[in-house]
């Protein structure tokens, strides 16, 4: 009988949680013992999952130059320069995430010879099930925060709300079959408010920040270097940007991955508890116009075009979210938030991947095989591969245009 009401119980709060977003400060899990005032040696102490991306790699240099111990939990894979800045610096726990976090031996020990950590950082949680298992394996370092980084497209999943989204903005409509319409509107969206929910329900105190489309150095989806390489390269590709009709005129978020370093050291250091963030660019887009910025970028803004197709399957790598801009005042009010200049974010993320191309040569050659089975006529691949990977790279100096007409 005992048995049977515990699970009643627990059909009941994951139920309710299923109608809620991460907005929720209400708390469930009476097993968790809230943090001791009363500081500890190991109050300084980060836990990271993953961390090896754009926004993971900057939150781990930021972690650090705060003054944090920093541990990391991934596969170990040498992303760009990741083992290069961090060799030494933080102490690497190597699981492969897709294979559970229960059977991760390293973490298992990891978790021996620490009882408590100031904070949890989460890159990697992207669904509800897998925010589960880490909440679970996690709980008993107690930590004072738990911090998610979620995605703008939770708000493809929720109900109408007005623009630009606000935090309380992304909740699931009322009922299982609106529920199940919203869904299907964006997968990864509904993936990511699962996760939201899943950790809200844990009992764990959460801080959980939306990002639009991330953008920066060290990106692992080779969204923005794609794009740069085509951009470029333009005369040779000799193709023009496909851009759905669907998304021609969409406006959305873009987010500096130092940004969200920024934002998740603030939350740390502030103490917040149970509360959402939006973290963006004040600047916002649509993808004709970032694309026309970075031809801009070299000289090339009365050179590239773009294909504004009926297909949704064209080659489309932005935006992920299609609900519009978010409003970051909330972030810039509590946490002190500061985005970066869009002169900045530009400036920075096109010199990282030009002076890349004879450094990140692994990273270069995904990306040159992503647009060559996708984009270049086959008669043009061997010229912009021998364009590409020349020995000698010479870093663009941004014209000086008006950018106001972009």
């Amino acid at each position: 009988m005992a048995t049977m009401l515990q699970f009643l119980v627990g059909l009941l709060c994951l139920t309710l949680a299923s109608c809620q977003s991460g907005v929720s400060s209400e708390r469930s899990g009476d097993d968790y013992r809230a943090p001791s005032t009363t500081p500890s040696k190991s109050s300084d102490k980060v836990l990271v999952l993953g961390g090896q991306g754009l926004a993971g790699s900057a939150t781990l240099n930021a972690l650090l130059e705060a003054g944090f111990k920093v541990s990391a939990v991934n596969d170990n894979k040498d992303y760009y320069d990741y083992n290069t800045l961090f060799e030494d610096k933080i102490e690497n726990v190597a699981c492969l995430r897709s294979a559970g976090l229960d059977g991760c031996f390293e973490l298992q020990e990891f978790l021996k010879s620490n009882s408590k950590v100031r904070a949890v950082v989460d890159f990697t949680s992207s669904k509800q099930s897998l925010m589960e298992e880490a909440t679970r394996v996690l709980k008993s370092l107690q930590p004072e925060v738990y911090v998610f980084v979620s995605a703008a497209a939770v708000y493809d999943v929720s109900k109408d709300s007005n623009h630009p989204l606000k935090e309380e903005d992304g909740v699931r409509p009322e009922g299982r079959e609106m529920q199940h319409q919203y869904s299907q509107n964006n997968k990864f969206g509904d993936n990511m408010l699962g996760a939201e929910e899943a950790l809200v329900a844990s009992g764990i105190p959460y801080v959980i920040m939306r990002c639009g489309d991330l953008v920066g150095p060290r990106d692992t989806t080779y969204r923005w270097w794609q794009y740069q390489v085509w951009a470029e390269h333009f005369d040779i590709i000799d193709s023009a940007f496909p851009v759905p009709e669907e998304v021609k005129n969409l406006v959305f978020s873009l987010t500096y991955g130092e940004d969200v370093a920024q934002a998740v050291v603030s939350a740390i250091r502030k103490k917040v508890y149970n509360e959402v963030y939006n973290v963006a660019l004040e600047k916002s887009f649509t993808l004709p116009h970032l694309l026309l910025e970075m031809c801009a970028y070299f000289g090339l803004q009365s050179t590239c075009f773009a294909d504004f197709t009926q297909s949704p399957e064209s080659y489309k790598l932005y935006p992920s979210s299609h609900q519009g801009t978010l409003n970051i005042e909330k972030a810039k009010r509590d946490l002190d938030f500061k985005p970066s200049t869009w002169e900045t974010v530009l400036t920075e993320t096109m010199k990282f991947y030009e002076e890349g191309r004879g450094v990140f040569t692994a990273e270069r050659d995904t990306i040159l095989t992503r647009l060559n089975e996708n984009i270049v006529p086959y008669l043009k691949i061997q010229a912009l591969n021998d364009a590409v990977t020349r020995s000698e790279v010479e870093v663009i100096q941004p014209p000086a245009i008006t950018r106001t007409e972009l």
